[in-house]
């Protein structure tokens, strides 16, 4: 395999193209909210039950009927699109990132909505095709794990645009989150029934007469079912306890224990959604850097990204900022799905069926500004520092040409697209997760 391009690409920009507004075809509106309900809200009845969290936990009758109710709605919404994947007819683009978009949904419930963890299943590969060869299997594999536990919900990883690792992402209120790897083929059968005895004897001289007996393509079989499960072990070792050493590049992973506090515009967004329904527009600035605009149904809202673009604009945005629609969540892997941000359904399907349109950018010299007022360290990388980046696999953002370097005089990194990906998408204030990244006790 050659070595991945490190060179962040350059985005194309044109006033009147880009942002353009998108939704989700209007007839799959009623398809949209009867998912929503199920994958998100089947447990929403027990809501009164739960008088905080520690209780919640200590209360085992509770605990198991919450969860109960909220994987038959899961079970529910991931038969339906099964129905469908299965159904052999032709899926528009809009069902498909529906489709993805509730399986994202479920998936980041499982994880409590943290990031930090839903990047450990994401290797950046493409998703496959929903009809790939061993579809069949893994939806047999995961009915059967119902039959033994009716209270799991097994979720298939290719449904969702992130899960990477495993081929199930199961999780049971009993025996809490597990990676499952379903295998096709003599092969491969042959192959695990090895590996668990090997785990067992640990004989080598077993090993080396079954590499022999069996040939190189079996050899390098098993050591990509090795890699797997690596993978896997290391995914839930990190969940477990937050540290774990990553078996694609050897880094320490580290999860801070202690809770860092990260400030969002959750608030500011519900107001400018409010707002557009009056008005028909509305925008606001976060932290001095994040412009956020929303335009409403009227006649603003065909060319409402070439008002977003020309307010960004005038304001100090250049070409190269990083700028984005909500709507664009729904392909943008690790994104948080529309259907768990903190708003109001009517304004989730209002913005999933073009009735709300919101737009995002980010002034990078203003985020400079307002990082350094705050008493952070800003400086422009080296061509080394920079290089070695581009080596390690990784994109930072060039200002100017180069990378930028935000220190506390303790710690310093490198901004990249992670910055971005949590303003926009996960609600984030953009200086507050800066701060938040500097001021871990294990900043690694």
């Amino acid at each position: 395999m050659g070595k991945r391009k490190s060179r962040r690409r350059k985005q194309y920009y044109d006033p009147i193209e880009s942002l353009k507004p998108t939704r989700l075809d209007p007839a799959l509106e009623q398809v949209a909210r009867e998912l929503y309900e199920k994958a998100c809200c089947g447990s929403k009845k027990h809501g009164p039950e739960i008088d905080s969290g520690s209780e919640f936990k200590k209360d085992s009758a509770v605990w198991k009927k919450f969860f109960s109710a909220a994987h038959n709605g899961m079970r529910a919404a991931q038969d339906h699109i099964i129905d469908r994947v299965q159904s052999g007819s032709t899926m528009s683009g809009s069902e498909q990132l529906l489709y993805r978009d509730i399986s994202d949904s479920i998936a980041y419930q499982f994880l409590g909505g943290q990031l930090c963890h839903a990047r450990r299943l994401f290797l950046g590969h493409k998703q496959p095709n929903l009809k790939q060869s061993n579809f069949e299997s893994v939806v047999a594999t995961a009915r059967s794990i119902v039959d033994k536990s009716p209270d799991a919900m097994p979720l298939l990883s290719d449904l969702t645009t992130f899960v990477q690792v495993g081929d199930i992402l199961s999780f049971d209120p009993e025996r809490r989150l597990s990676i499952i790897e379903v295998k096709e083929g003599a092969v491969n059968q042959r192959i695990s029934s090895f590996l668990n005895f090997y785990e067992e004897s640990r004989c080598d001289r077993a090993l080396g007469y079954f590499l022999a007996s069996e040939g190189p393509h079996t050899a390098n079989q098993m050591q990509r079912m090795m890699r797997q499960i690596k993978r896997m072990e290391h995914v839930k070792e990190v969940i477990a306890s937050g540290k774990s050493v990553d078996p694609d590049t050897g880094l320490n992973i580290h999860i801070p224990e202690e809770f860092i506090p990260v400030g969002d515009w959750n608030e500011e967004l519900n107001t400018l959604l409010q707002q557009s329904g009056e008005h028909g527009w509305a925008f606001d600035v976060i932290d001095d850097c994040l412009f956020v605009a929303c335009y409403a149904d009227g006649l603003m809202l065909p060319d409402s990204h070439l008002a977003f673009n020309m307010w960004f604009e005038y304001c100090g945005g250049t070409p190269e900022c990083p700028r984005a629609r909500m709507m664009d969540s729904m392909h943008v892997p690790l994104a948080l799905p529309v259907f768990l941000r903190s708003i109001t359904a009517e304004d989730m399907f209002d913005l999933l069926f073009g009735r709300k349109q919101i737009y995002m950018g980010l002034n990078i010299e203003a985020l400079i500004k307002k990082c350094e007022k705050a008493g952070l360290i800003v400086r422009p990388g080296t061509n080394r520092e920079t290089s070695r980046i581009n080596q390690a696999g990784a994109k930072p953002y060039r200002h100017d040409g180069k990378s930028i370097f935000i220190g506390n005089g303790r710690n310093e990194m490198v901004l990249m697209d992670g910055i971005f990906l949590r303003a926009f998408f996960h609600g984030q204030k953009p200086v507050s997760i800066i701060e938040s990244y500097l001021s871990a006790d294990n900043f690694t």
